[in-house]
């Protein structure tokens, strides 16, 4: 049990459910947010009074107004630190810095060295806090038979997840595809019963989310099974016909998995016009309002064009940025071993995928951590703070119906800080800080 009653970020850019960002302080207890009001600095030059959204109050200044479309306001950041307060409780000095919420990675194969089939989810979730993760989903992409060895292996090594409180849940993109793509033809299935049901004991209602393509026969009955015990079913690598999808989505699929990547386009019209466009899948997942749509947000995998389509064509609360991350993905460029039958990756950086070097460089998934991924948002997508948060934590955390993601009294207290160049000085887990960034200060002072 840690020593600490409780836990205060102060002087932050607090990122607000209303997406402003505005000068305060995070009060967390027993792991959750408490209240959230002005720092101490706005409070003695208050001039005007405002609620903050989710308890507590405070005084803007003309300065402290323009919310997330103005994110230079915050000030300088050369780091933070972290005190003992008065009756033991622990203060987190933001220094200025972006106080957001944790960022949620929904679909994660391997991160450095670890991977989700044959690591370690106690070191796998050391280093996902590294980049600022508070909630992942290690992902499996094995035949049915090694998914479930998988599943058994980590939920005793871990007891049950409970000492890894970063995990969400697992994944299982394969074995129910119809195109394998940069995973093994081999871990492919067939839907059946008896596969289903294997695959369930192994995951012991740990199961949160499964891929499923929508042209695979008895895929409209299994997503209705499926989502009937509370788990996100996802339609992924296909070249199913739009009826095909509306099938699945009628029966319960709310995920669209790597939205453009292994969606073949099929072309549907009535009129044998050639020059007449027909839509297709993506068009439909597109203004389907019921589907999530994940991105793998690094500019190859998705050009910056149709990550733009995707942003002006979903709902706000609909759009997810996601790693897909695999082995490799967080070391420098290099080539690199994968475990297992994978062979040899290659890696040039966060931005341009991992790629098998023994399959003529074919994309095995993402290098990105989804720290790189939300400062792409901003970067490269040219998007503000607020939105770059809320496809990386309040979208994905609705989607799986986890009371976090908002930084508002009563949600869970999974935060980031960063400073103004986005670099990470703490990740804070239930309000316990789990990772200090080399640029934070992490002298701690007795009281």
């Amino acid at each position: 049990m840690s020593k600490y009653v409780g836990c205060a970020v102060k002087n932050g850019m607090v990122l607000l459910p209303d997406g402003a960002l505005r000068p305060g302080d995070v009060w967390i207890q027993d792991g959750r947010i408490q209240e959230i009001g002005p720092s101490a600095t706005d409070r003695e030059s208050t001039s005007e009074q405002a609620s903050y959204a989710g308890g507590g109050s405070v005084t803007l200044s003309s300065t402290t107004r323009h919310g997330t479309r103005t994110p230079c306001q915050a000030p300088h950041v050369s780091g933070g630190s972290v005190t003992v307060g008065p009756r033991g409780l622990r203060q987190v000095d933001a220094c200025g810095g972006y106080v957001l919420p944790g960022l949620i990675d929904l679909h994660t194969h391997g991160l450095h060295t670890e991977s989700a089939e044959a690591g370690s989810l106690i070191e796998y979730a050391r280093l996902e806090a590294s980049h600022g993760t508070t909630t992942f989903y290690p992902t499996l992409f094995c035949s049915p038979e090694d998914s479930a060895r998988s599943l058994e292996r980590h939920r005793r090594e871990t007891d049950e997840l409970r000492s890894v409180p970063q995990v969400g849940g697992f994944r299982l993109e394969a074995p129910y595809l119809a195109i394998a793509s940069g995973g093994s033809a081999e871990a492919l299935a067939p839907v059946s019963p008896q596969t289903t049901r294997l695959l369930l004991q192994a995951g012991g209602g740990h199961v949160k989310t499964w891929d499923v393509s929508p042209e695979l026969p008895g895929a409209p009955e299994l997503v209705q099974q499926l989502a009937g015990e509370g788990i996100v079913c996802s339609i992924a690598h296909t070249q199913a016909t739009i009826a095909q999808a509306r099938a699945v989505v009628e029966a319960g699929a709310r995920l669209a998995t790597h939205l453009f990547d292994v969606f073949y386009y099929t072309p549907e019209r009535s009129d044998p016009d050639p020059d007449i466009y027909g839509p297709g899948l993506v068009d439909y997942l597109l203004v389907e309002d019921r589907v999530t749509c994940e991105i793998i947000g690094d500019g190859t995998h998705v050009s910056p064009l149709l990550v733009e389509k995707a942003f002006r064509c979903k709902p706000a609360g609909k759009l997810a940025f996601v790693t897909d991350s695999n082995y490799g993905a967080g070391l420098p460029p290099g080539r690199y071993a994968l475990p297992g039958e994978w062979g040899n990756v290659f890696i040039d950086g966060p931005n341009s995928g991992v790629r098998l070097a023994d399959r003529d460089m074919i994309l095995a998934g993402s290098a990105l951590t989804p720290l790189d991924g939300l400062r792409n948002v901003v970067r490269l997508f040219g998007k503000d703070v607020a939105t770059a948060s809320h496809v990386w934590s309040r979208n994905p955390a609705r989607l799986m119906g986890l009371n976090k993601g908002e930084i508002a009294v009563g949600k869970d207290a999974d935060l980031i800080i960063l400073d103004r160049d986005l670099n990470l000085l703490y990740t804070i887990v239930a309000g316990e800080v789990v990772y200090r960034g080399p640029d934070a200060e992490s002298v701690i002072r007795e009281s």
